[in-house]
């Protein structure tokens, strides 16, 4: 039996790009205001229809900013997916994905002012349970991508077995690169930390994780120079830009 694909009648395909062009203006909103000094009205007439158009696709201001992140999410994950099929070692893999996670950061700057907000039960409770449920699938697609890659870490001794669980060594790595690009964002904290290049510092950052977990080779121990220009060749050229920028 073959597989049929369904058919798209021409409303659905209206309502659908209607919908994309709701979710854009929204992230253009939030990209210049934060999520807090615009509203619906203001999204109602920026794109041009009625706010009660904006109600028949969204239940609130909060469900229609976790589409918006839902769809930067996603393009995170196909980034990793990206990243995680560069040809090399697992530690130079896991470098790959940290090229992704500099590069997501560049592209989608949006998401970052309101990560830390969209879990808090002020916010999460006032989304759809479909958002929702969209939402944490495109994060446990990061987590399994990333995960997947140290347990095949330890399996091969990349990563010495026994010290921290597979589940701990990605939280930690997660962990340390939401933490720097969040940090790396406020001036303050870039002056105190003497950093001209975010970029570079969360890539540092990772580095040290990966060596505290002895994720073989070690920086010390590898031309990641040259893996570095390999992935830059093979999988993110944009990369230029911030990766020979001064540190």
């Amino acid at each position: 039996m073959s597989d049929v694909l369904p058919v798209i009648t021409r409303k659905e395909r209206e309502f659908q790009a209607r919908e994309e062009l709701i979710i854009t203006h929204a992230r253009r909103l939030l990209l210049e205001k934060g999520f807090q000094a615009w509203n619906m009205e203001q999204l109602a007439e920026a794109v041009e229809y009625s706010k009660g158009t904006l109600y028949q696709h969204f239940s609130s201001k909060e469900d229609l900013v976790l589409a918006v992140a839902t769809a930067s999410l996603r393009q995170r994950a196909d980034m990793f997916e990206k990243a995680s099929h560069f040809q090399g070692l697992s530690r130079e893999r896991i470098r790959a994905i940290g090229f992704a996670c500099c590069e997501f950061a560049l592209s989608c700057p949006e998401y970052f002012h309101v990560e830390m907000m969209l879990k808090s039960a002020s916010f999460w409770e006032k989304a759809s349970e479909e958002r929702r449920h969209a939402h944490s699938f495109q994060g446990a697609r990061c987590w399994r991508i990333i995960n997947n890659l140290v347990v095949e870490a330890m399996a091969l001794g990349d990563i010495p077995r026994g010290q921290y669980s597979p589940e701990q060594a990605t939280f930690s790595l997660i962990a340390v690169t939401v933490g720097s690009h969040l940090m790396g964002r406020e001036p303050q904290f870039r002056v105190q930390a003497g950093i001209q290049n975010p970029m570079l510092a969360v890539r540092l950052n990772q580095d040290l994780i990966c060596d505290g977990l002895g994720w073989k080779p070690l920086l010390k121990d590898h031309d990641y120079a040259a893996t570095d220009s390999r992935i830059l060749a093979e999988v993110f050229p944009n990369a230029a830009a911030w990766l020979n920028a001064d540190p």
